[in-house]
């Protein structure tokens, strides 16, 4: 039984163990966060609506902009391992200060808009750390096999995450004090138990991966190292403007997805909160079948030069369905949409950014995962904005307005879907380029006993 799942999810016998506890450490950072996102949407659209997420969502993408570009200071010269735990150990401090804030009463548009913006940070800056991490561990070829396994640890603690809240709004019906702060407690237990994990997982060995020995730099200096990548980088450069236009896309999607539920639950955050994590606990079941099932085995045999084309042309699909039903669109779009970016794209970019040289591939990783999207949330808030300004004055019907904000996504990801096929076209000069080479290396696995 055991030799056949092997054979099915091309799994070594040897690689079993750090592959579990990996998924583990991802699946508790991805609980923490999928609790605190379904509890900061709800309390966040309930009291202040749909339409202040466009301010919301740009403060966040400038906050993560600072603390990504801190991150990349550190990111290369740091053990990655001690790096997690102090991110970690931060969040949870964080946590507890919300609490500590609940406690005080603070009001509604302080707390829930705090909430939205640390969930913000630590679903931007967590992954960057656990996925440099992960592709000092595993060797190219190991981590395009074994990453879309490696990534149903977040659909795992997606999937609890989101039916724990759920539950817990059903338990606790009427009472939304006790939901907020049952949960921040929660959130932040749950981080300082991720540091002893990590602790148990490596604390018997360690990692030969190559830290930049040059000078500390400055955020801008950082900021070039990246930039210099892309814009050298055929392949690279390509595929930042697939993330920048994908994400103009996907801000459209959820904005669309949110004002959608908004409209079904009428301000009742902890209605919001069972149909949010219900909805989302659905659509992790899935991706973690997709996951399993699928998504390995199809990159295995996919080169990475003709699959990035896959998310453009499902969120065109996604798009295109939204504006011929608006409401069911809506709901069903954001769901096709994000199983393409997380149980397809994610592993993919991931598994590419390991030709990246250790030395810079943290910085190469925080352009690409965060700067691209981070720009792109700015950039189309400010968009669906403007198209809904004259809405909000009168002078434009709203289901117009809606139209046309759908109308701008499909020219965004218009856009995703030439630089994805213009990929196939440059990969192969691309590995040549010079800023990609290094020295050879085996896998961290070699010779380690569990």
């Amino acid at each position: 039984m055991l030799k056949r799942l092997e054979q099915g999810l091309k799994v070594q016998p040897q690689e079993w163990r750090l592959l579990l506890a990996l998924m583990g450490l991802l699946a508790l950072n991805t609980l923490v966060l999928e609790l605190a996102d379904v509890v900061a949407m709800a309390g966040f659209i309930s009291s202040l609506g749909t339409e202040q997420l466009l301010w919301l969502w740009p403060v966040g993408m400038l906050l993560t902009i600072v603390a990504a570009g801190s991150y990349a200071l550190i990111v290369d010269r740091t053990e990655r391992v001690k790096l997690i735990q102090r991110l970690l150990a931060g969040f949870g401090a964080c946590y507890l200060g919300l609490l500590a804030l609940f406690w005080f009463k603070a009001p509604a548009w302080l707390l829930y808009p705090a909430l939205s913006i640390l969930n913000e940070q630590q679903y931007a800056i967590f992954p960057l750390a656990f996925w440099a991490l992960a592709n000092d561990i595993y060797a190219t070829s190991e981590a395009k096999r074994l990453f879309p396994l490696l990534g149903a640890g977040a659909t795992i603690g997606s999937l609890l995450g989101n039916g724990l809240a759920a539950l817990i709004a059903t338990w606790l019906v009427g009472n939304d004090q006790d939901n907020t702060s049952l949960v921040l407690g929660l959130c932040a237990g749950l981080c300082f138990l991720a540091i002893g994990f990590v602790w148990l997982i490596f604390h018997q060995y360690e990692l030969r991966a190559r830290q930049s020995k040059s000078e500390r730099e400055s955020i801008r200096a950082t900021f070039n190292t990246g930039l210099d990548v892309i814009r050298h980088v055929p392949l690279f450069r390509l595929l930042a403007l697939v993330l920048f236009t994908t994400g103009l896309a996907l801000t459209v999607i959820e904005f669309h997805f949110l004002r959608s539920i908004d409209q079904i639950v009428a301000a009742d955050p902890l209605r919001f909160q069972q149909l949010y994590g219900f909805y989302k606990l659905g659509f992790v079941l899935v991706l973690l079948l997709f996951q399993w099932l699928l998504a390995g085995r199809l990159l295995s045999k996919t080169s990475p030069k003709q699959a990035f084309i896959a998310l453009p042309i499902v969120l065109l699909l996604c798009i295109l369905g939204a504006l011929a039903q608006p409401l069911i669109g809506g709901l069903v779009g954001r769901f096709g949409a994000r199983l393409a970016q997380t149980g397809w794209d994610e592993p993919l970019r991931k598994s590419v950014q390991s030709i990246v040289p250790d030395e810079r591939r943290g910085r190469v990783s925080v352009f690409l995962d965060s700067y691209c999207y981070s720009f792109a949330t700015i950039v189309g808030c400010g968009v669906i904005s403007l198209i809904l300004l004259p809405s909000w004055l009168g002078g434009l019907a709203a289901s117009l307005s809606t139209l046309l904000y759908l109308g701008f996504a499909v020219l965004a990801t218009a856009v995703g879907l030439w630089a994805a096929w213009r990929i196939r076209h440059v990969y192969d000069k691309s590995l040549l380029n010079w800023r990609l080479s290094r020295s050879r290396r085996r896998s961290v696995l070699d010779g380690i006993e569990f």
